[in-house]
């Protein structure tokens, strides 16, 4: 992929700020603000809207590094899937309630996607195998750690060796090392997965330890884990809808709880009788 593929297009007007002339800035502001849409446009729609000729828009798409026009909106279109927040701006905003609806409507089409395709014998096998590990091991960054936070705590609940990745003052090494064929290590793939994310997956691998990857639609590494539920986080809004994976978490908290049995009984019992003691409740 060139730099200029690899760049948005806010930092590709940037470098050449200095150059542009008062066309090329009308064309600037336009695509800067909603530059997600631009694969929406043609050429002569968007010189039509930046008050330009197609000529100009040539010139200044060429000025950024981009082949030809076409090659731009392949460009948007490529941020756009990979989850750029700005891309995922909408020029045409709808009103409170409509964007209520918009999101009541995403959210179930989410929820049905994602169980709809959910493999029942995958779901059970990824519970019996946490109920049973001598550790779990919740791992996530970005909006995956708070969802790898979630299942934790709930897990944590009648299982009493969770620990979360990462946690504050330690490294993700020191967690993963002697790890053995009996603990689960649960991943939260969402979204944009941060260098040090990709790392740990490479590692993966070669660690005895079974593996969950909770991811969306956008997972596409080349590493398999023992069990992947895959959950749909469409939006209307530049940020995920993450209403099918919070379900997921619950159903697989729950499941978890089942599992467990009298052994995870007598856990909560336990924590709620010192609950009582230590006047925390």
């Amino acid at each position: 992929m060139t730099d200029t593929a690899r760049k948005p297009l806010s930092l590709l007007i940037q470098d050449h700020a200095a150059s542009l002339s008062p066309t090329d800035r009308q064309l600037a502001d336009l695509i800067l603000g909603f530059p997600g849409e631009i694969a929406s446009y043609s050429a002569v729609e968007l010189a039509k809207m930046a008050g330009t000729s197609n000529a100009a828009v040539s010139r200044f798409v060429q000025r950024l590094g981009f082949r030809s026009y076409e090659d731009m909106k392949r460009h948007a279109r490529d941020m756009r899937s990979e989850g750029f927040p700005t891309y995922l701006l909408e020029k045409n905003q709808t009103d409170t309630a409509g964007q209520i609806a918009r999101h009541v409507h995403v959210s179930h089409q989410n929820i049905a996607e994602t169980f709809g395709a959910l493999d029942p014998a995958e779901l059970g096998a990824a519970t019996a195998a946490i109920s049973t590990a001598g550790k779990v091991v919740f791992a996530g960054m970005r909006n995956g750690h708070f969802l790898a936070k979630y299942l934790r705590w709930q897990v944590s609940e009648v299982c009493p060796n969770t620990v979360l990745l990462p946690s504050d003052g330690e490294t993700i090494a020191e967690t993963l090392a002697g790890l053995t064929k009996d603990d689960v290590i649960v991943v939260f793939a969402i979204r944009r997965l941060v260098p040090i994310v990709r790392a740990m997956i490479g590692l993966l691998p070669s660690l005895p330890a079974k593996t969950l990857f909770i991811t969306d639609q956008h997972y596409r590494e080349r590493y398999k884990p023992t069990w992947m539920l895959r959950c749909i986080t469409q939006s209307p809004a530049p940020l995920d809808n993450h209403t099918a994976v919070l379900l997921l978490c619950h159903i697989l908290a729950d499941e978890v709880f089942r599992y467990r049995g009298d052994m995870g009984r007598n856990r909560l019992r336990d924590i709620e009788d010192m609950h009582h003691v230590l006047g925390e409740m």
